[in-house]
C-alpha cells in the first residue's frame, strides 16, 4: 500500500467520526439549552446557519457578534463564532474562542473536541491529545472523542517512528484533514453531565448509575487505548516498509540529481569564471576611464580655482585702493571741516569780544551818564530827580529806614541857598549787572565846600543803572 494511502487510512476514522457527530444534534438539544443563562433565538440561529451554508461567513460573523453584544454569556453563539472563524482560516482566533468556552463551560465536550481538531490541523498533536483527554473527562463514553483520540495516538506513534528513521522532512506526507463539530449538543452519547446530574431527582439512584457508567467508560477507554496502540503498531510497520521503499527510490533519485547537479555546477562555474573575467576587464576599463575623467575634472577645478583666486586678489586690491582713496578724501574733508570750524570759532570769538567790548563801553557810558545825571539833579536841588537815582534796595547809612534817609536828604538839600556838584576822574569797573565807580567829587554850597574821593556802586535794574551803595574814599 502506498504511504499516502496508509496515512489517509490512519486519519479516516477521525474524519468519519467527526462527520457522524453532526447528525446527533437533536438528542440533547433540550439539555444543552438548560446549561446557558441566555439561549440564542431559534430564528436568529437559523439565519446564521443559512449564511454559513451559503459561504457568507463575514455576514454570519457580523450577525453573531451583534447577538453576543447583547448576550455575552450565550454559549451556542460563542460556539458558532468559533466555527465561523475556523471556516475563515482564522485558526488562532477560533482557538481563543473555544478555549474560553472550555473555561466558562467545562462540562461541554464539543469545545474540547474542536480545539483538538484545530490543534491537529496545525500539527500540534500533543495539544490535540490533551484537549481530547479533557473531552473524555466530561463524558468518558463520548464515542467521537474516543475515536479521535485513537487516531491522534496513531499519528503520534507515526511521528515518533518517522523521527526514529530520520525520514527526509521534505517527503510528501499527507496531513490529516479534520472536520469540526457543527453543533453544541452536550454529552450526546449517554455520558453524564455533572451539573445536570446534581439537579435531577432521585439523586442516589442516579449517582449509582453514574458510577457504573464511569467504570464502564474507564474500561472502554482502556480498550480503545489498547486498540489505538495496536493500530499504531500496524501503522508503524506499514510506514516502515513504505519508508524503506521510499528511501531506495530517494537514493536513486538523489544520485541522478547529484550527477545532474555536478554537471550543472561545472557549467555554472565555467560561466561564472568567464563572467568574472569579463567583469574584471570591464571594471579595469571603467577604472581607467574614471581616473582620466577625475584628472580632467581636477585640472579644470584647479584652473577655475586659480582664476577665481586671481580675480579675488584683483578685487581686493581694487577695494583696498578705493578704501585708501576714500580715507584720504575723508581725511582731507575732515581737515577742511576742522579748519572751517576753527575759523568760525575765531570769528565768533572776535565777534563775541567785540560785542562784549561794545556792550561794556555802552554800559560804561550808561553808568557815567547816570552819575552825571545824579550830580546835576543834586546841583539843581531837584530832590525828586536826585532820589530817583537810588535803587529800591539802597543801603542807607546808620541803619536808617529809606523814608527817614530820604526825608533827611530832602531837608539838607532844600536848606541850602545854592549847591554845585562836580565829578571828575571817574573810573568805572563793571562785572555783570554791578558797576563800581570811583571818582573825585567837588561839593560847593552857600555854607560848605568839600573836595573828596567818593565810590558809588550801581546795579542795573531794567535799562537803568541805580545807586545801591554810597561811601567816601576811593
Amino acid at each position: 500500500m502506498p504511504p499516502e494511502s496508509q496515512e489517509q487510512t490512519s486519519i479516516h476514522g477521525l474524519r468519519g467520526l467527526i462527520n457522524r457527530t453532526a447528525h446527533k444534534t437533536a438528542l440533547l438539544s433540550g439539555l444543552v439549552a438548560a446549561l446557558f443563562a441566555i439561549p440564542a433565538h431559534a430564528s436568529e440561529m437559523s439565519d446564521i446557519n443559512k449564511l454559513m451554508r451559503s459561504g457568507q461567513y463575514a455576514e454570519a460573523l457580523t450577525k453573531t457578534d451583534a447577538i453576543l453584544a447583547k448576550h455575552p454569556r450565550d454559549a451556542q453563539m460563542r460556539f458558532t463564532k468559533g466555527l465561523i472563524l475556523a471556516e475563515q482560516n482564522r485558526s488562532a482566533e477560533a482557538i481563543a474562542v473555544f478555549v474560553k468556552l472550555t473555561e466558562d463551560f467545562p462540562d461541554l465536550p464539543e469545545p474540547y473536541n474542536n480545539l483538538a481538531v484545530l490543534y491537529a490541523a496545525n500539527g500540534q498533536y500533543d495539544k490535540a491529545r490533551a484537549a481530547l483527554d479533557m473531552a473524555m473527562r466530561t463524558n468518558p463514553t463520548y464515542a467521537t472523542a474516543l475515536e479521535n483520540l485513537g487516531d491522534v495516538y496513531a499519528k503520534l506513534a507515526s511521528q515518533a517512528y518517522d523521527k526514529a528513521l530520520q525520514i527526509d522532512p521534505g517527503s510528501n506526507v499527507p496531513q490529516p484533514k479534520l472536520t469540526l463539530l457543527r453543533s453544541l449538543n452536550g454529552n450526546a452519547t449517554g455520558g453524564t453531565v455533572p451539573r445536570l446530574a446534581s439537579a435531577a431527582p432521585g439523586q442516589a439512584a442516579q449517582a449509582q448509575r453514574d458510577a457504573k457508567a464511569k467504570a464502564d467508560a474507564a474500561e472502554q477507554q482502556e480498550r480503545v487505548k489498547a486498540l489505538a496502540a495496536e493500530k499504531a503498531a500496524q501503522q508503524a510497520a506499514a510506514d516502515k516498509a513504505a519508508a524503506e521503499k521510499t528511501a531506495i527510490a530517494k537514493a536513486s533519485a538523489d544520485k541522478a540529481s547529484s550527477d545532474k547537479a555536478a554537471a550543472e555546477k561545472a557549467a555554472a562555474d565555467k560561466a561564472a569564471a568567464e563572467k568574472a573575467a569579463a567583469d574584471k576587464a570591464a571594471e579595469a576599463k571603467a577604472a581607467q576611464d574614471k581616473a582620466a575623467a577625475d584628472r580632467k575634472k581636477a585640472d579644470k577645478a584647479a584652473a577655475e580655482q586659480k582664476q577665481k583666486e586671481q580675480a579675488e586678489r584683483l578685487e581686493k586690491e581694487k577695494a583696498a585702493r578705493a578704501e585708501k582713496e576714500k580715507a584720504a578724501q575723508a581725511e582731507k574733508l575732515a581737515a577742511a571741516e576742522k579748519a572751517a570750524q576753527a575759523r568760525a570759532a575765531a570769528d565768533k570769538a572776535r565777534a563775541d569780544k567785540a560785542k562784549a567790548s561794545a556792550d561794556a563801553d555802552q554800559d560804561k557810558n550808561a553808568v557815567l551818564a547816570s552819575l552825571n545825571s545824579w550830580a546835576k539833579a543834586w546841583s539843581d536841588k531837584d530832590v525828586k530827580g536826585y532820589l530817583a537815582h537810588y535803587a529800591s534796595d539802597f543801603e542807607t547809612p546808620k541803619g536808617a529806614t529809606r523814608k527817614e534817609w530820604a526825608e533827611e536828604r530832602r531837608a539838607r538839600i532844600e536848606d541850602k541857598g545854592h549847591i554845585t556838584v562836580k565829578v571828575s576822574n571817574a573810573l568805572v569797573a563793571i562785572k555783570g549787572n554791578t558797576a563800581t565807580v570811583r571818582y573825585r567829587q567837588i561839593y560847593n554850597s552857600n555854607r560848605l565846600t568839600v573836595d573828596s574821593r567818593k565810590t558809588l556802586v550801581f546795579i542795573k535794574q531794567g535799562n537803568r543803572w541805580l545807586i545801591k551803595q554810597e561811601r567816601s574814599g576811593g
